[in-house]
């Protein structure tokens, strides 16, 4: 896919996940020729790993906001604790910088989400000791018994769910980035970048998506380095490169 192609399928991003101020609108695909097309169908059916993100239409934008916020829940439940005892410091460091950041750039919308994040970060010591721990603070704002069902880009096959709605959430944080940033003191592109680099890192159960995704962020792919910025900007341009990146990232990757 040209770059171009891709820089217009990220612009439409920006449009679609219905932050304020933002119009919602249908995600224009490149055209794809037909025999390519088969193959990625052919794809996408036997490697349930990969994630992936179906194009929104106007009606999906609440659709995308549950089915990340599924991922979100499903991923603190089996996710975060992978060993026994305390996470690591290296681990707690990241685990907290992920919270942060997206108790300030998910929408209004998720408050769910927002209730869980905000009761981990209060109590966020005893959130770290223990998967029992953790349960507990989030077992106060969901169903004794979670439906792990997603909505969206699952081809019939909810296991396809889980990455799906993560990218979902990464996507939705990369604009957020942008809408907090006109009405707060600016969160650095390259800051935000580097959390979800680390979290990929440590929390990201999908072997695939994370080797792929760790790869292209350590190698500057689509100029990442140069384009996400560590220092504060008061340029909404600037601010924009970081969902641009990810989508043109996320798409190469697949």
């Amino acid at each position: 896919t040209k770059p171009s192609a891709l820089r217009e399928n990220a612009n439409n991003l920006l449009k679609e996940l219905g932050f304020e101020g933002v119009k919602v609108g249908p995600l224009k695909a490149p055209p794809m020729p037909i025999a390519k097309l088969r193959a990625v169908k052919e794809k996408l059916k036997t490697d349930k790993q990969k994630a992936r993100v179906i194009p929104f239409q106007m009606h999906d934008v609440q659709d995308a906001w549950t089915d990340a916020s599924v991922s979100f829940e499903f991923a603190l439940k089996n996710g975060i604790f992978m060993e026994n005892g305390r996470l690591s410091r290296e681990k707690t460091e990241a685990f907290h910088s992920w919270l942060d950041l997206l108790s300030k750039t998910l929408p209004s919308q998720m408050a769910r989400t927002h209730d869980i994040i905000d009761a981990i970060l209060k109590k966020f010591a005893e959130a770290t000791g223990s998967q029992t721990k953790l349960d507990e603070l989030v077992s106060q704002h969901v169903p004794s018994q979670p439906n792990w069902t997603w909505r969206t880009c699952t081809y019939g096959d909810n296991e396809m769910g889980y990455t799906c709605g993560l990218w979902q959430l990464f996507h939705i944080m990369s604009v957020g980035v942008v809408e907090y940033n006109k009405h707060n003191p600016p969160i650095p592109t390259r800051q935000a970048s580097e959390t979800l680099r680390n979290y990929i890192d440590h929390f990201f159960q999908c072997d695939v998506c994370r080797m792929n995704f760790l790869s292209m962020y350590d190698t500057c792919a689509f100029d990442g380095c140069h384009r996400l910025s560590e220092n504060p900007s008061l340029s909404e341009q600037e601010w924009r490169e970081l969902p641009l990146w990810l989508w043109e990232t996320h798409n190469d990757g697949e």
